[in-house]
């Protein structure tokens, strides 16, 4: 899962939703469902996704 993190800390917005919607692995997409779910439970702005992700990576 390191992995994971490390390359989508690097990933734009564009590739980023591209896992999302399935043109990725299914471990790749349930891990930004996961981050984009909590952050959308505390959150009503709009969705920066590469910013959450590099947000959530550097809490872990």
């Amino acid at each position: 899962m390191e992995e994971i993190k490390k390359a989508f800390t690097e990933m734009t917005n564009q590739e980023l939703f591209c896992v999302l919607t399935g043109e990725r692995g299914v471990m790749e997409q349930m891990y930004l469902q996961n981050i984009l779910k909590e952050y959308m439970e505390t959150h009503q702005d709009a969705v920066d996704l590469a910013a959450i992700v590099r947000e959530s990576a550097a809490k872990e």
